[in-house]
């Protein structure tokens, strides 16, 4: 299938779901956080959450960690935040967010042909501006890599050359064990959905590469 390989590099957030004031970060970028940096790329607001899930729906995606990167704490203090239970807090809270720096991810974004060139054509010219999971995380380099055409998004994403871990919505080569993520986008706004993650270890494959 035909496969989008993106790159970023530089600081990050790619959150997990939380009210807590400690705002984490996974260890590698989120499916919802990749899917709203596409839907950022195509212009799509938080109010067109449909076109959002629809997006989501549509692609398989695998991200190769090959820079895990440095992590730091930014303290702040806020008012008029949300709860765990759902209500807005007037009082002023501590919150302690985490960010990691000098990070470098390779993405691989699979799906029908004709999707794939219109994502090729929103991430070189996106219609938003385009970070990583937080807006404190501005693009470092241009997020289009190349596109490829393999079987697996697996495949697609070693053709770059990266030697970090892989983490596939699909079974890959080299996978090496399987891991439980809540962040696939579902129908209602802020609900997610749990998803089967394989950790695959790179192989070398050949294939041509498209530019």
């Amino acid at each position: 299938m035909t496969t989008l390989i993106l790159k970023t590099q530089g600081m990050a957030a790619y959150g997990v779901q939380t009210f807590d004031v400690a705002r984490k970060i996974n260890t590698f970028p989120t499916r919802s956080a990749i899917v709203g940096l596409l839907s950022a790329a195509l212009g799509y607001s938080r109010k067109e959450h449909s076109h959002i899930a629809s997006l989501s729906a549509a692609i398989k995606i695998a991200v190769q960690v090959n820079a895990q990167g440095q992590k730091i704490t930014d303290y702040h203090t806020v008012q008029n935040f949300r709860s765990p239970t759902g209500k807005i807090q007037t009082t002023t809270k501590q919150t302690y967010r985490e960010y990691l720096c000098d990070t470098e991810y390779s993405f691989a974004i699979q799906g029908n042909t004709e999707f794939i060139s219109q994502l090729a054509k929103a991430v070189k010219s996106p219609k938003f501006t385009v970070f990583q999971g937080r807006k404190s995380c501005p693009l470092t380099r241009p997020l289009f890599e190349c596109i490829v055409d393999t079987d697996n998004p697996v495949d697609a994403i070693i053709l770059t050359g990266g030697k970090g871990q892989i983490f596939s919505d699909i079974e890959g080569p080299g996978a090496i064990s399987t891991i439980q993520v809540r962040d696939v986008i579902t129908a209602t706004p802020r609900k997610y959905a749990t998803r089967i993650v394989y950790v695959c270890a790179p192989k070398e494959v050949h294939h041509e590469l498209t530019h």
